[in-house]
């Protein structure tokens, strides 16, 4: 009995068969393909024949002359109606109604203010196309002999064809339109890029139409293929050649005046791009158009006509999605003017094209709708392109899920930014953080407001929210399923609950200090044995900048105890030591005098909260007496006073004869004479032997004490006999 095999081999042998089946399926296609080659490429040199045959053979007199002549015939009334009309409608009636040409505001959008009569024009001008193949084709039907279907649509074809060539001109005269170079110099280069792309374009039509009409007068297939695709061929070397030659126009017509170091990265790599984007969609299209001939498909739009219609569409979008734009923000000004106080950007200035200001940054709801209209305006190209290059779209949920992903992101993408902005706004209305100045002892300068400081971490706190939210909704679109990643993450908040307790305690303890308001940006605060002023705050910690220039951060739930420098008012005292023999009350006199001195100056007066003043003596030591001077002012301004009060302090003593005391070391020694000696190092007469001026000195050193003596040179306290 012959054994059976096992599943696993017969499963083997079944997937072996099926990939020898595609191989061979492969083969046959590929020889096929081959052989169809062959055999237009050996109808090449039949294309001369084939032509004459086929006129030859529809001509009505038998002469291949007779189209051609039908051909020009058909021009010349197309030109005349060209020429009706222009005397008739174009002149007279469509200037008339054509909208006076508008100036764009200082800073705004070229083509925002030249949108409307761009409009008018292209509708005014339609008309007048309208009008003129009425003319012609009628005047057609009466002049042209022996009128036979095949002349009958060489009269057709030959006037698409007129028809189209204006179209195109029209078309690159709109978006370049004479006068919109400012500049002298670029002129020239624009009415060159003009001229070139129109020629190119006049070009196809004249290749695409010619072969639409041998294709209708019969041609034989083969050597028709041919001829569409090195018709094809022409088409594209002329277009990328007349792009290529005219780039650098093309690239400053872009940029509209701006350097490309101050453009968005995005800008800058769509110009380092739309070249070898050109040649990609070129390339793939003729590789597409080639194909299809070889193997005898039908051909869908022509490549010149798509491309025209990608560039219409991108255009067309951005430029009433900008025209909108600088409607609601500025002419409509009274409705946004709460939105809208500032011009965000830099001013633009006139490039070769009527182009919107593109902003580096996005700083504002009007730099974001123009942001969005340069998506918009991508999308539509895309789709367009999709649709010439007949990709195979995407039927039921998938075209569904891609339609809902692509707009949840646009959503999302307009509400992080429209936030952003918004938050900012309220940050700057807030006023600007002080800064602190290097060698400042504290801030000195103020502090930011506590929506300054609290609507940082609230941003940032909302845009991540965004972020995730925009995540979750794309992975739900994308078909997955969420739930174990909700479930994923609350076991890994616990686990990092658990794990990073400090780290809680940090956030907690930081959010209950916000809360509580106790610090700012801009204070100057103490915390143990660190101070500084609050430079940077995050969700777990703080960064103090001391005014020597350290930076020291410190987490929140390390703070146990906090002194804030920088709130409401400062008092500052000054001790003065003055000899036992002053006039207290003339001291006082004076003081009080110069504190209104201080008051009436112009820079230091309005800094005072209270004006300086004696206290009058606080405390009475053996060798002076302490008396104390006071003032009241604004957090950080008390440094400046102090520095000026001590200054016109000595000079009022000077002035007035008033003496301060030095502290003073009395030795006595039993039937001697008194030793005394100064902190200053004044010498000091000394009768004394050896041995009892050793004594001094260790007197005098134990009453002054180790920290002051390390505090002060050590040369400025020798004892001299």
């Amino acid at each position: 009995v012959p054994a059976t095999p096992a599943p696993s081999s017969a499963a083997a042998s079944a997937a072996d068969g099926m990939m020898m089946l595609m191989l061979s399926e492969g083969r046959d296609r590929m020889a096929g393909f081959r052989g169809k080659l062959a055999k237009r490429l050996r109808a090449t040199p039949a294309i001369p024949s084939a032509i004459v045959a086929t006129l030859k053979a529809q001509s009505p007199t038998g002469e291949p002359a007779y189209f051609l002549q039908v051909i020009a015939l058909t021009f010349a009334l197309m030109a005349a109606g060209h020429g009706v009309q222009h005397l008739l409608y174009q002149r007279p009636v469509a200037r008339r109604l054509l909208p006076p040409p508008a100036e764009p505001r200082p800073g705004g959008s070229i083509l925002a203010a030249r949108f409307p009569r761009l409009v008018a024009h292209a509708l005014l001008t339609l008309v007048g196309m309208l009008l003129a193949t009425l003319i012609g084709f009628g005047l057609a039907t009466a002049l042209v002999p022996e009128p036979t279907p095949m002349t009958e649509k060489t009269v057709i074809l030959a006037g698409a064809g007129y028809l189209l060539v204006w179209a195109i001109a029209l078309f690159w005269r709109l978006v370049m339109p004479p006068g919109a170079a400012a500049d002298a110099g670029v002129a020239p280069a624009v009415r060159r890029l003009r001229r070139d792309l129109t020629a190119s374009g006049a070009l196809g039509v004249a290749l695409m139409i010619g072969t639409i009409w041998l294709e209708a007068l019969g041609m034989p297939y083969d050597p028709h293929a041919v001829l569409v695709a090195l018709f094809g061929l022409l088409t594209v070397l002329a277009t990328v050649g007349a792009l290529y030659a005219n780039r650098q126009t093309v690239e400053r017509a872009f940029l509209a005046g701006r350097p490309a170091a101050t453009v968005a990265p995005l800008e800058r790599l769509t110009l380092r791009l739309w070249f070898p984007a050109v040649l990609v969609y070129f390339a793939y299209a003729l590789a597409t158009l080639v194909n299809r001939l070889i193997l005898g498909w039908p051909t869908e739009l022509p490549l010149l006509l798509g491309a025209y219609a990608v560039a219409a569409a991108i255009l067309a979008v951005y430029a009433t999605v900008t025209y909108a734009t600088e409607w609601l923000f500025h002419h409509r000004r009274t409705l946004w003017r709460p939105l809208e106080e500032s011009r965000e950007g830099a001013p633009d200035g006139d490039g070769p094209f009527p182009d919107a200001p593109r902003p580096a940054t996005i700083d504002s709801y009007e730099a974001l709708a123009r942001r969005v209209a340069g998506i918009l305006a991508a999308a539509a190209g895309v789709a367009v392109t999709l649709s010439v290059w007949n990709i195979p779209r995407m039927h039921g949920d998938a075209a569904d899920k891609l339609i809902s992903i692509m707009t949840v992101c646009l959503i999302g993408y307009v509400a992080y930014h429209g936030v952003r902005i918004w938050i900012d706004r309220r940050i700057a209305e807030e006023g600007p953080t002080p800064g602190v100045i290097p060698g400042d002892e504290g801030s000195g300068h103020g502090s930011a407001s506590r929506l300054a400081t609290l609507l940082p971490l609230v941003r940032n706190f909302i845009l991540l929210s965004i972020l995730g939210a925009i995540l979750l909704s794309v992975l739900m679109d994308l078909g997955v399923n969420i739930a174990p990643l909700f479930a994923g993450a609350g076991v890994a908040g616990i686990a990092i609950g658990f794990g990073a307790q400090t780290l809680i305690r940090d956030i907690f303890s930081g959010a209950f200090f916000l809360i509580d308001d106790a610090f700012r940006k801009g204070e100057y605060i103490e915390i143990g044995a660190i101070r500084g002023t609050v430079e940077k705050i995050s969700v777990r910690s703080m960064q103090l900048r001391h005014h020597r220039g350290p930076l020291h951060t410190v987490p929140f739930g390390e703070i146990h105890q906090l002194t804030n420098y920088s709130r409401d008012w400062v008092i500052m005292k000054l001790p003065l030591r003055i000899t036992y023999d002053t006039d207290v009350e003339k001291v006082r006199k004076h003081i009080k005098q110069l504190g209104q001195m201080l008051l009436d100056d112009p820079d230091l007066g309005p800094k005072f909260l209270q004006p300086l003043k004696s206290q009058g003596v606080i405390q009475m030591e053996d060798s002076a007496m302490i008396l104390r001077v006071k003032f009241m002012t604004r957090p950080g301004d008390q440094w400046e006073i102090r520095k000026r009060v001590y200054q016109e302090l000595n000079t009022l003593f000077r002035r007035e004869g008033i003496r301060f005391a030095n502290r003073e070391v009395t030795v006595r020694f039993a039937g001697e004479a008194t030793a005394t000696t100064t902190p200053t190092g004044d010498p000091v007469t000394m009768q004394i032997g050896e041995e009892e001026r050793t004594l001094a000195a260790g007197a005098v050193l134990h009453a002054l004490g180790e920290e002051e003596l390390n505090a002060k040179p050590a040369a400025g306290r020798r004892l001299k006999p």
